[in-house]
């Protein structure tokens, strides 16, 4: 894990209490017992994976398989399987549905099981073969299975190659480009990436500028149910002439990074502690080599049914000395399935110690409630999603707002392993830029594996 210099996390101590005391204690599973439901291990076992309780999807699924019913079961045997990857055991899952098809080639869940699982386990070109051989060797409904975890796969995964080209206009003319490579490979059972990038920013009365990023990643398991995200990269920033605020071009590096750590830590709850660094995009910021560094932590817990609350707190300083805080609670209903629902409420919260020193958007604190949704679907090469936001904001000192954005994103499977994908989206909100201007944007991806 690389280091970030000089993360401070202010009131984020107080914030990691609060949120830490919504979190219940780890319960081991049950597998029988007096109060146990009386409906059989089988019935049960299964119930816990629909229900996302994969540790007690295990006990119950391994106390059926030793019973002699279950021995010869290979429905429930995929059930463990499929237990064991979404619990993090991509190795156990790996091995179990391996030791399925050394008994029958053709078990095409099996198959599509294991390039599932190769995937989520970061060995990206073994999961890819996996599920491309299944697609094209199988019966129909196997390789449309395949088809459809390889067009997620594009469409959702970090791929081996990725190009992405994106540009956002603001409000006060500001423009900002940006052209981005990403390459990941296997490397000791981790994802490592290298992600070098180039930005334009354009804006009236402004030379142009431009930043040049040489970045790298690494994504890796902790343990069955945490997940390290460590991403690093050098800055170098310039200018074709003398920037108005300063009288001086732009030419300074920065070092920053991007960490997170992602925590299971019972079923149907998800922790996420992270830590950065990174440069505040206006002119007059970049210019004053102004940085940004802050400290994170959320808690999400999904309810049995299709519910799913959430609390994020993020605390940061600037090196002009100024200071943030801010504090996130959500409320989601979703629905799973080929179309997949999410909508609820969102409020927000945030404050600065030093209210507008010049340069971004700094209110003495500002309000924010409304309402989110989204929806995603995807057919046998087209992908789709759709979302959009209405809130009323409010800044100290002033009057309420309406506000609201939307976004779509297309991708479109050019091949067996190519995805091409454009995204575009208006924002009214003022938490969408670090000026607090309205933003529009657009993006193309190309994204392939191989």
């Amino acid at each position: 894990m690389r280091a970030c210099p000089h993360i401070t996390v202010g009131r984020a101590p107080l914030i990691l209490a609060l949120l830490l005391a919504f979190l219940p204690p780890a319960a081991p599973a049950r597998a029988g017992g007096d109060d146990a439901a009386p409906a059989p291990l089988r019935e049960r076992a299964f119930a816990a994976l629909w229900s996302e309780d994969t540790p007690a999807a295990i006990t119950l699924f391994r106390a059926y398989l030793a019973t002699p019913a279950g021995a010869a079961d290979r429905e429930a045997q995929r059930g463990l399987a499929l237990a064991f990857s979404w619990d993090g055991r991509q190795g156990e899952a790996m091995a179990l549905y391996r030791s399925l098809l050394a008994t029958d080639r053709g078990d095409g869940d099996s198959r599509i099981g294991l390039g599932r699982a190769q995937l989520w386990d970061n060995r990206l070109r073994d999961g890819w073969h996996t599920l491309r051989d299944a697609s094209v060797d199988s019966t129909s409904a196997t390789a449309d299975g395949a088809r459809d975890v390889m067009l997620t796969a594009l469409d959702e995964y970090a791929p081996p190659l990725a190009l992405t080209a994106t540009g956002t206009w603001d409000s006060d003319d500001l423009h900002v480009s940006r052209v981005a490579l990403a390459s990941a490979t296997n490397c000791g059972g981790s994802l490592f990436q290298v992600m070098p990038a180039h930005t334009w920013y354009r804006q009236p009365g402004q030379p142009e500028a431009t930043a040049l990023r040489l970045g790298a990643g690494l994504v890796g398991g902790l343990g069955a149910r945490t997940t390290l995200h460590a991403y690093g990269w050098l800055d170098r920033f310039a200018s074709a002439g003398d920037l108005p605020a300063t009288g001086a071009p732009l030419d300074w590096f920065q070092v920053g990074c991007d960490t997170w750590l992602t925590w299971l830590p019972a079923a149907r709850w998800r922790v996420d502690l992270g830590a950065g660094s990174q440069p505040v995009e206006t002119y007059v910021a970049l210019g004053n080599h102004l940085v940004r560094r802050q400290g994170s932590l959320s808690v999400e817990h999904r309810f049995a049914g299709h519910w799913s609350a959430g609390v994020a707190g993020v605390s940061g300083d600037y090196t002009d000395h100024n200071r943030s805080d801010r504090v996130t609670v959500r409320l989601d209903w979703r629905r799973d399935g080929r179309w997949r629902w999410q909508v609820g409420p969102v409020a927000n919260y945030l404050d600065f110690r030093v209210p507008y020193p010049g340069g971004y958007w700094a209110p003495a604190d500002v309000r924010s409630a409304g309402l989110e949704a989204s929806v995603r679907t995807r057919g046998r090469s087209v992908t789709l999603k759709l979302s959009g936001s209405l809130a009323q904001e409010k800044e100290a000192g002033a009057a309420a707002l309406t506000v609201g954005g939307a976004s779509a994103r297309v991708g479109w499977r050019l091949s067996r392993d190519w995805l091409l994908a454009i995204e575009g989206g208006k924002s009214q909100s003022s938490f969408g830029s670090a000026s607090g201007y309205r933003r529009t944007s657009l993006g193309v991806d190309v994204r392939a594996f191989f």
